[in-house]
């Protein structure tokens, strides 16, 4: 009897993981077994809807991960595993930065601080975490030095995870995201939609601008292979885990103009034009090129097979949703 939490299940990477928990997707129990959880509880800003033909209960919250008695209450729920993706993002956290940081920060030291029993929290830390002078190829044991407020949120998570961990308060595991595309629905200013937007827009036969010069490479995960990895990640054994407790979801890298190419292969009806903006291009210009693990493929968490696999995703489960 396992009972699993989604904070941010309203997202668009909340509501696939949704998904394929409610199918019936194994989870790892207290005692070790796995297999679809008892109950799932579902937290975001505003309700979630509950997701049709669910295998088990299915409870949905409304909650403020900002407010400090509403953080600390999530954390006292019972669940025995935790799935975190709720965020304040990049240029979120740059614009309002002591909000930020009372939900990326705040909010996850009063979640893991309540909770009782030790239970397993699967952290989505980001790509952000890395800065500076980088090398080729940004693997997990790199050190962080993070160019934004946002990144800078994600490091210090990842090790107040660890050191939870070592408390003993909870079993918790990181997994670092790429650039991940991408998400149904109208278009945002996150700085991952307005790449994600270069695919989803064009297929919908929408025109789309592209903030970044053709020859930006970008690392890109689709939200299929978000998935499976938080999934695989929550089921390793925790004696498998690396040290820290964290690990990079490797990407599959591509320039933007490449990804247009792809698009306009796969069918797409609207154009796509370029007028970088200064200050994403410095955002992104900040992260790694290529995304690695030599620790993911060991625990079954691997990239997608390529830009035509990620385009794949999208039309199988989100291509004409709006």
């Amino acid at each position: 009897m396992t009972r699993v939490l989604i904070t941010g299940a309203g997202g668009f990477l909340g509501r696939r993981l949704t998904a394929a928990i409610a199918a019936g997707a194994p989870i790892a129990g207290p005692d070790g077994r796995t297999g679809p959880a008892s109950r799932l509880e579902l937290v975001d800003l505003k309700a979630p809807e509950a997701p049709a033909g669910a295998v088990m209960p299915v409870t949905c919250l409304a909650a403020d991960l900002a407010d400090p008695a509403g953080a600390a209450a999530l954390g006292a729920r019972g669940a025995e595993v935790i799935f975190h993706l709720a965020a304040s993002l990049t240029l979120d956290a740059e614009r309002a930065p002591d909000a930020a940081w009372a939900v990326n920060v705040e909010a996850l030291r009063r979640m893991a601080e309540a909770a009782e029993g030790r239970p397993r929290l699967i952290f989505t830390s980001s790509i952000a975490v890395f800065g500076g002078s980088l090398p080729a190829e940004t693997g997990d044991d790199l050190r962080p030095l993070p160019a934004t407020g946002y990144g800078t949120h994600k490091a210090i998570a990842e090790l107040m995870l660890a050191d939870l961990s070592r408390r003993g308060r909870i079993d918790g595991r990181s997994l670092r995201l790429p650039i991940v595309v991408t998400r149904p629905g109208a278009p945002t200013p996150a700085v991952s939609d307005r790449i994600a937007a270069l695919i989803r827009e064009p297929l919908a036969g929408r025109d789309a601008v592209s903030p970044l010069p053709p020859e930006t490479p970008v690392p890109l995960a689709s939200a299929g292979a978000v998935v499976a990895g938080l999934l695989r990640l929550q089921a390793v054994a925790e004696d498998d885990l690396p040290p820290g407790r964290v690990l990079n979801l490797p990407a599959f890298t591509t320039t933007i103009g490449a990804l247009a190419d792809r698009v306009r292969a796969a069918g797409a009806r609207g154009r796509i034009s370029f007028a970088p903006e200064p200050d994403l291009v410095r955002i992104v210009g900040s992260w790694p090129q290529r995304f690695v693990s030599g620790r993911a493929g060991p625990l079954g968490i691997r990239a997608d097979a390529g830009l035509d696999a990620i385009i794949a995703d999208h039309l199988a489960h989100d291509g004409g949703k709006v």
